[in-house]
C-alpha cells in the first residue's frame, strides 16, 4: 500500500504541476477551451471502457485464485477486442459528426477536439491494460502508465513547449502533446505486462464466457457514466452559457480540489483485487478488518490536505497561478467538502463493485448524477446573469 500511495502522491504533484504550467501558459480562456474539450471526451471513454477496466481486475484476480488461467487469458482477450472496436467506432462515428455538423465547436475548440479524439482508444486500452496488471497484483506496475509516465512525459513536454517555443501557444497544441504522452505511456504498458504475465496465462488456451461478462459490464459501464457525469456536468453545462475564462477558473478550482482524494484513489487501487480473493475465499473478518482500516487510512490523508487548503487556499492561488484564478477559492472549499463525505465513507463503491454488487453502486451514483446536473440546471440561469455582468468571483 506504501508503494502505491507514494506513486499517487507523485501522480497527484504532476497533475498539479500540469494544471498550473497550462493555466499559466494558456490564460484563462484557452485553459477553459482545453478543460471544456477534455471533458467532452471523457464522455466519450464512458462508452468505450464499457466498464470494462473494473471487470478485468476482477476476473483476473478471481481466476487467479482458482487457477483458471483460461479463463484469463480469455478475458484478456475478449476485453481488448471490445474496448477496440468500441472505442474506434466512436471516433469513427465523433470525425462524421463533426464533419456534417461543424457549427457547434468552430475555432481554436474544433482543432482541440479533433485532437483529443486520439485519446479515445489510448486511454480505453491503456486503462485496460492496467486493470490486468493490478488483477494480477502487480498494483504499482498498473498503476505506473497512468499516474506516472503519460503526466511526467506531458510534463516535460510542456516545459519543452514552453522553452523552445513562442507566446502562441495554444489549446490545441496543448492537447496534442498530451496525445503524444498518452501513446508512449499506452505502449509501455502493452510492455509492462508482456513482462509481467504468467507463464501459465500466456500459454493456456483461451476461454470465453462473453454473455455473462457482458451482462456484468453493463452495471459497471452505467457506473462509469454516472461518476462521469458527476465529474463533469458542471464543464459541460457551464460550456452553454459561460465565458471560456469563467470555465478555466472552475477548472483549477476542481483540479486542486483533486489532491484531497489522492488517498481514496490509491487505496482502492490496492485494495481492490484483495477485496475480491477474500470474499471469494469466505474471509469475511479479514475483509471486514481491510476495509475499516483502509477508511481510516483515506479520511486521515483527506483532512490533512482538506485543513492545508482553508488556510492557506487563497495564498496559495494567488501564488502558484496568478491573480486571476484568486476567485477559485470558494468554489474549492464546496468541493473540499464534498471530498471529506466521500473519503469519510472509505472504498465503498469499490467494495460493492469486486464482490458483485456493482447494481447497488449504480443505484447510487445515478441519484448522485440526477441530483447534480438539477442543480447545475437550476443554477444556470444565476450563473448567465453574473456572466453577462462580468462578476466571477462568487459565482464561478
Amino acid at each position: 500500500m506504501a508503494s502505491s500511495l507514494g506513486l499517487k502522491i507523485t501522480s497527484a504533484g504532476l497533475t498539479f504541476l500540469i494544471t498550473v504550467i497550462l493555466a499559466r501558459i494558456l490564460g484563462p480562456a484557452d485553459y477553459g477551451v482545453n478543460a471544456y474539450v477534455y471533458a467532452l471526451v471523457s464522455l466519450l471513454l464512458v462508452p468505450s471502457e464499457f466498464g470494462l477496466p473494473v471487470l478485468v481486475v476482477r476476473e483476473t484476480a478471481r481466476d487467479m485464485a482458482r487457477q483458471d488461467y483460461a479463463i484469463v487469458q480469455g478475458i484478456w482477450r475478449w476485453a481488448g477486442r471490445t474496448t477496440a472496436l468500441l472505442s474506434l467506432s466512436l471516433v469513427a462515428l465523433t470525425l462524421t459528426g463533426l464533419w456534417l455538423f461543424k457549427e457547434p465547436l468552430a475555432g481554436k475548440t474544433f482543432s482541440t477536439f479533433v485532437w483529443a479524439l486520439a485519446l479515445v482508444p489510448l486511454v480505453s486500452l491503456g486503462n485496460l491494460r492496467g486493470a490486468a496488471l493490478r488483477g494480477l497484483h502487480k498494483v504499482v506496475a498498473g498503476q505506473l502508465p497512468e499516474f506516472l509516465i503519460r503526466p511526467g512525459l506531458l510534463v516535460l513536454f510542456l516545459i519543452a513547449a514552453v522553452l523552445l517555443g513562442d507566446a502562441s501557444f495554444s489549446a490545441p497544441q496543448a492537447m496534442a502533446l498530451y496525445v503524444a504522452a498518452a501513446g508512449l505511456a499506452f505502449l509501455a504498458g502493452a510492455l509492462l505486462l508482456w513482462r509481467a504475465a504468467p507463464a501459465e496465462v500466456r500459454q493456456a488456451e483461451p476461454s470465453s464466457e462473453g454473455r455473462a461478462w457482458l451482462l456484468s459490464a453493463l452495471p459497471l459501464a452505467f457506473i462509469g457514466g454516472m461518476q462521469l457525469i458527476n465529474q463533469q456536468a458542471s464543464i459541460l453545462i457551464q460550456g452553454f452559457f459561460l465565458p471560456d475564462a469563467q470555465i478555466g477558473v472552475y477548472r483549477v478550482a476542481a483540479q486542486v480540489s483533486v489532491l484531497a482524494s489522492f488517498g481514496l484513489v490509491a487505496v482502492n487501487m490496492v485494495v481492490a483485487p484483495r477485496f475480491v480473493a477474500f470474499y471469494a475465499q469466505g474471509q469475511v473478518e479479514k475483509l471486514q478488518r481491510l476495509v475499516t482500516n483502509s477508511a481510516r487510512v483515506i479520511l486521515a490523508f483527506n483532512l490533512f490536505v482538506t485543513f492545508g487548503f482553508v488556510v492557506l487556499g487563497q495564498t496559495f492561488l494567488r501564488s502558484v497561478f496568478g491573480v486571476s484564478y484568486i476567485a477559485a477559492y470558494f468554489p474549492l472549499l464546496i468541493m473540499l467538502g464534498g471530498q471529506v463525505v466521500n473519503s469519510a465513507a472509505g472504498s465503498v463503491g469499490s467494495l460493492l463493485n469486486m464482490t458483485g454488487h456493482e447494481n447497488y453502486t449504480a443505484r447510487g451514483v445515478a441519484v448522485a448524477a440526477l441530483i447534480n446536473v438539477v442543480l447545475n440546471l437550476c443554477h444556470r440561469d444565476r450563473l448567465f446573469a453574473f456572466s453577462a455582468g462580468g462578476e466571477i468571483q462568487e459565482h464561478v
